[in-house]
């Protein structure tokens, strides 16, 4: 019997081939992902002490604490992990974590001071004015991410790739090659008067000179040769680059992930939730792990256990908002309406992992003059790429992979076998790699406590989408999965921002009753 594919399956089958960007990518085809989280609520009167406590000190959280907060609401964030931030962890120096599962190992990171690696999210798009404007608010300075360098390599193995096949090639030839050969090729073609186009004879000779212009042709016989725009040596064969697969890296402008500018905050990604601790101080308690919530019709209880000591606390408000991944929430004791808990279980969550290493130095820059952007291939390590900071120091930490943890079996791996994977492949592009490499740390998100999974992706949509977003008594779900947006940070501000809106709507109308 013939599977059907569904929309969850085919993401799936995206994150093998292309990892977390191709799957985003796709998401955001189908509109499953919101480009930004829109006008932040514009919201009036005081709430007078109301109780609410939110479940989660990610993003979404400490954006609804921040802006309930700031309404005069008493505000409590229970987290249990010892720092706030959720998925956007930076791994510094002294960082560690177990994963959980048969065999789970403990690692600790030894990256060297000042050095770091963004464990989740790690760029900021320009259209995400939530985020970017809570950065501006908060003081977290911001600076450029480089996520498309014509200095980097382009690898694909495989006999149907050509003579280019298991050759490394720098996208600035094969953006120059192809570019060059279409305008040769149109050129030939007006010159011929075969190209049906409605131009004038002066239209003509402008559109040609400018496709001399663009594709570095020559000004004599207009036949596209080696320039110094595309580096040393002579084009490669257009029918070689055809076969190759590289050409679809060529865009007129870059869509989606690839749309530039991009930015990441100055230190790593986690200094923008740190920005969120400043304000929110003594409101945040860590090491509190939710066992139940249990609501009534005049509150809601929630009993959590100290991650340190054991000891039991319950603690009693108007209204929780938990913004706890669905993977977690699901597991939890919590009397949430069964059409609720039916959109909590079926939403899916990416296997994202991303795996940090440690150069002795950095030879990305000093051999091969590649300074940010990424590595595209077909090899089995999803996204490899280049920090965009630190530029010229004496070591670096590179995005070894980061794609589906599931890819080549890599998450049932011994934590030591999955970096000889990505040391094993990506030293095919960078023979200096096994060389350099001195230490790395690996964040599998469906192996980790308090995640089991990286961000809930397109099962939200729909009808399942309204469901979790609307209130469930006196429980409101303000994770990222809320927004449809859950690979985004943005998706983070936008589900808090909306459950702000109906906390404060439903205590407003309650008051003057």
């Amino acid at each position: 019997m013939t599977v059907p594919l569904t929309r969850r399956t085919f993401l799936e089958q995206c994150g093998l081939v292309g990892g977390s960007a191709l799957v985003m990518s796709a998401m955001r085809s189908w509109e499953l992902m919101a480009a930004q989280a829109g006008p932040r609520p514009v919201l009036s009167g005081r709430a007078n002490g109301t109780k609410v406590v939110v479940l989660g000190a990610g993003v979404s959280g400490m954006a609804v604490g921040y802006e309930l907060g700031k309404l005069g609401y008493n505000v409590r964030i229970l987290e249990a992990r010892d720092r706030v931030g959720g998925v956007n962890w930076t791994l510094r120096r002294g960082a560690t974590h177990t994963e959980i599962g048969p065999g789970g190992e403990t690692q600790v990171c030894n990256f060297d001071e000042g050095q770091y690696h963004n464990g989740g999210p790690w760029r900021l798009a320009h259209w995400h004015t939530g985020v970017l404007g809570y950065c501006r608010e908060l003081g977290v300075p911001v600076e450029v991410f480089i996520n498309e360098n014509e200095s980097s390599y382009l690898y694909n193995e495989g006999d149907k790739f050509g003579p280019l096949a298991g050759k490394r090639v720098r996208l600035r030839e094969v953006k120059a090659d192809m570019i060059g050969y279409t305008c040769e090729l149109m050129t030939k073609a007006l010159n011929q008067d075969t190209l049906d186009m409605p131009l004038t004879a002066a239209d003509k000779e402008r559109f040609v000179t400018f496709l001399v212009s663009e594709g570095y042709l020559d000004s004599a016989d207009r036949a596209y040769k080696a320039n110094s725009g595309r580096g040393p040596g002579d084009p490669h064969d257009f029918g070689a680059l055809l076969q190759s697969g590289f050409a679809t890296r060529i865009r007129s402008v870059m869509d989606g992930t690839g749309m530039a500018p991009m930015f990441q905050p100055v230190g790593g990604m986690d200094q923008f939730p740190k920005g969120f601790q400043r304000k929110l101080g003594d409101k945040i308690t860590h090491g509190a792990e939710i066992v139940s919530i249990h609501q009534t019709a005049d509150n809601v209880k929630v009993a959590y256990k100290n991650t340190r000591t054991g000891a039991m606390t319950e603690v009693t408000a108007d209204y929780v908002v938990s913004c706890l991944p669905l993977t977690i929430l699901s597991k939890l004791d919590v009397n949430l309406s069964p059409e609720t808990m039916t959109a909590v279980k079926a939403t899916p969550y990416s296997p994202s992992a991303k795996m940090g290493l440690q150069m002795k130095r950095r030879f990305w820059e000093e051999d091969d003059k590649i300074f940010g952007g990424h590595l595209y291939s077909n090899l089995p390590i999803g996204t490899f790429s280049y920090p965009s900071w630190g530029y010229f120091g004496n070591k670096g930490v590179v995005l070894g992979f980061y794609g589906n943890g599931q890819m080549a079996g890599l998450v049932n791996m011994p934590i030591k076998d999955r970096i000889e994977h990505v040391l094993t492949h990506a030293s095919k592009v960078h023979p200096q790699l096994r060389a350099e490499y001195e230490n790395a740390y690996c964040t599998f998100w469906e192996k980790t406590s308090y995640s089991l999974g990286a961000f809930a992706g397109g099962g939200a949509g729909g009808d399942r989408l309204a469901v979790l977003g609307k209130p469930d008594g006196r429980i409101f779900l303000g994770c990222a999965a809320v927004s449809g947006n859950g690979g985004w940070q943005e998706g983070a501000v936008a589900a808090a921002w909306k459950q702000v809106k109906q906390v404060h709507e439903r205590a407003m109308t309650t008051a003057t009753l």
